[in-house]
């Protein structure tokens, strides 16, 4: 149902929800508060003289009184606590207008911090509310925001929308939830939206996880049962001698997981896997060698990845171990010369394995005997995409890799379910990326540093979170300041108003070593391999998430050179997520940490059509929850989903009707 049939939400409310991308109803009610302020317990004047915020009640006993000052106007009127011989000074800062709204002789809720000041309590900017309103006096939801859009109207918004409930959002039945001790979805969200406590907050929130980890459980059971494909399919190899060509170990879980992905392509069914590794893992080592199997057996293989230097990169820096197996390698970007011949070439069989982009799922590229298929950093791509490729051979074993952390209890209950492989280590050799903070007083002994490293012809990443905007520290002011900070080295720009293909060169440049500097936004975060590059300078560090944080610093540390990566912050001292990047180099620990600084957003998010397990956050629940979802799922299908409504699996199904899973 489209959030246009509430009240109060015209064309321009709606453009701003679509912003928090909220664009119906169920995405409204849906929609998590991030954080809870407590404004429940009412305090007296002596009580609440502790520099916090808190919730008094008191009558307005003055007309309002405006002094226009030289750089402020101050607005102040007087009022009184019940039971008290103090008088409150309340004053309002830069703003005439909200104070007009108290009238004399009335009682109002109030949050504010209060202080003595000359002989007086006083309040400053102080939030208040009418008497019959749940803004104060309650536990208060905190949603994020976006501008033109407060607090207050989208709390509203959601109350609206509650009316509206889709009971199909409840998928198991009644007896159901009574059986588990839990409550329905309606109840738990009116909780969520509206705490009456914080004991049954907890437990309201308890309840959704639960419910929607054992939803996409159940989401994941049926939909691999529906994905099922027969085929047979022979590989004959000698997994010792191909390894022996390699110049490196494999890790103990590359070769387990290279295991399992080979043992799931000559199972009864058709393999689809997914590959799970940290930043700079070596996920795709193990994919390549896997394709070298398939070419060797006259099967071909193809791997999908989100950008053209990072199909580059893979092709040029793995064709001399293809090369070593008589494969034939083909490359298919946007910018390939002579198509028309690869593709012949290609629909021939001629060619064993391809790596490209989007280019390989084109409708003129077709394969004589497609069998594998790779798809590399798979959040870039959507579903139907993914199933492009799939669609390009018959009966395909389909791998997607991802670098989404998920927590290893978790990881050992659904991999029943789901055909997972991980790999948590770092190959040897590995040299760890050291991470420091800078103080912006510092930058010139950052400057000389880096000036050392490119003179030893090494290479710098240099990131910021805006383009143009009047920050010192966007991407255009920071541009400048490189340009003129280092004339005598090149230095090239980033980001993503550019043309496709105009990125794509830029990257290109900086991959063969066209560029010393590249200053860029966060589109290098995926889709860059430059073993030269050892450092990485992040600018507004603050303003990005831990795994952001994280996800560019692997972008580095990739060659064999010691590698680093400089937080530049008004501060040089480390705290909060600062500290914890500073300390942590693991993935999961730092999208753990992530997820509690930031809190909620969406509890979880059910697998649906354009949605993988990047969306979903699993990192909050504890070991109980987990478990107690795996509970009540293992009873489901033990009765054959007779408890169950199982209408949005169809409903899926109407627009997808060959899904891969991950």
């Amino acid at each position: 149902m489209d959030i246009d049939v509430l009240k109060g939400i015209g064309a321009k409310k709606k453009d701003q929800l679509a912003r928090l991308n909220i664009y119906s109803v169920a995405d409204l009610y849906n929609y998590y508060p991030k954080s809870y302020e407590d404004r429940s317990k009412l305090t007296r004047l002596g009580e609440g003289k502790d520099n916090k915020k808190h919730f008094f009640i008191w009558t307005i006993r003055s007309k309002l009184y405006t002094k226009n000052l030289r750089k402020m106007t101050v607005s102040y009127l007087y009022a009184s606590e019940e039971g008290s011989n103090e008088r409150i000074r309340l004053v309002w800062l830069y703003d005439r207008y909200t104070p007009m709204k108290l009238k004399i002789g009335k009682t109002y809720k109030f949050f504010t911090k209060i202080k003595e000041y000359r002989g007086e309590i006083e309040a400053i900017n102080p939030e208040f509310s009418e008497m019959d309103e749940d803004q104060i006096g309650s536990i208060v939801s905190i949603y994020r925001l976006t501008s033109g859009l407060s607090n207050k109207q989208v709390h509203t918004f959601i109350n609206e929308a509650l009316e509206y409930f889709d009971s199909k959002e409840d998928f198991v039945t009644k007896e159901i939830v009574q059986k588990f001790e839990l409550c329905s979805r309606l109840t738990n969200l009116e909780e969520v939206h509206n705490p009456t406590s914080i004991s049954n907050l907890t437990k309201a929130k308890s309840n959704i996880k639960v419910l929607d980890l054992c939803k996409d459980l159940v989401f994941l059971d049926q939909i691999k049962k529906k994905t099922k494909h027969p085929h047979k399919l022979n590989l004959s190899y000698h997994l010792k001698e191909i390894l022996g060509e390699l110049d490196f170990d494999l890790t103990k879980s590359q070769l387990r997981s290279l295991k399992e992905i080979l043992r799931d392509c000559v199972a009864p069914y058709s393999a689809n896997r997914l590959l799970i590794g940290d930043v700079g893992s070596g996920k795709t080592i193990v994919a390549l060698i896997v394709m070298i199997i398939f070419a060797m057996n006259t099967y071909q293989a193809a791997m999908m990845v989100p950008t053209e230097v990072l199909a580059i990169q893979h092709y040029e820096k793995n064709l001399e171990l293809f090369n070593k197996f008589g494969v034939k390698v083909a490359l298919l970007t946007g910018s390939t010369k002579d198509k028309d011949n690869l593709k012949e070439d290609l629909a021939e069989g001629k060619i064993d394995i391809l790596i490209g982009t989007h280019a390989i799922i084109q409708e003129d590229v077709s394969f004589k005997n497609l069998k594998f298929v790779v798809n590399d950093e798979q959040h870039r791509f959507g579903v139907s995409q993914r199933q492009m490729l799939a669609l390009k051979g018959e009966d395909v074993n389909y791998l997607t890799m991802t670098a989404t952390p998920i927590p290893r209890t978790l990881y050992l209950k659904i991999s029943n379910i789901l055909d997972m492989s991980v790999i948590d280590e770092v190959p040897k050799g590995r040299k760890p990326i050291e991470t420091k903070l800078v103080g912006t007083g510092s930058q010139d002994i950052l400057f000389d540093f880096i000036e050392e490293n490119i003179k030893n012809k090494r290479q710098v990443y240099v990131v910021t979170n805006n383009i143009d905007s009047d920050d010192k520290n966007s991407l255009i002011n920071l541009y400048k300041l490189y340009k003129k900070a280092f004339k005598a080295f090149r230095v090239g720009i980033l980001h993503g108003k550019l043309k496709s293909s105009e990125k794509d060169q830029v990257l290109k440049n900086f991959a063969m070593g066209k560029f010393d500097i590249l200053v860029a936004t966060t589109v290098i975060e995926v889709g860059i391999d430059v073993a030269n590059a050892n450092i990485m300078v992040i600018y507004n560090p603050n303003n990005f998430g831990l795994s952001t944080l994280h996800q560019l610093r692997g972008r580095v540390g990739r060659g064999n050179y010691k590698s680093y990566c400089f937080l530049v912050n008004e501060k040089d001292r480390p705290d909060g997520k600062l500290k914890v990047l500073e300390e942590n180099t693991d993935g999961f620990e730092i999208s753990k940490k992530d997820f509690e600084m930031r809190g909620g957003g969406k509890i979880l998010s059910l697998l649906q059509h354009g949605k993988n397990l990047s969306d979903i956050e699993y990192l909050n629940m504890d070991q109980a929850e987990i478990d107690k979802s795996f509970e009540i799922f293992s009873y489901l299908r033990e009765n054959d989903y007779k408890d169950c409504d199982l209408s949005f699996i169809k409903e899926f199904f109407k627009e997808d009707k060959r899904i891969i899973l991950n």
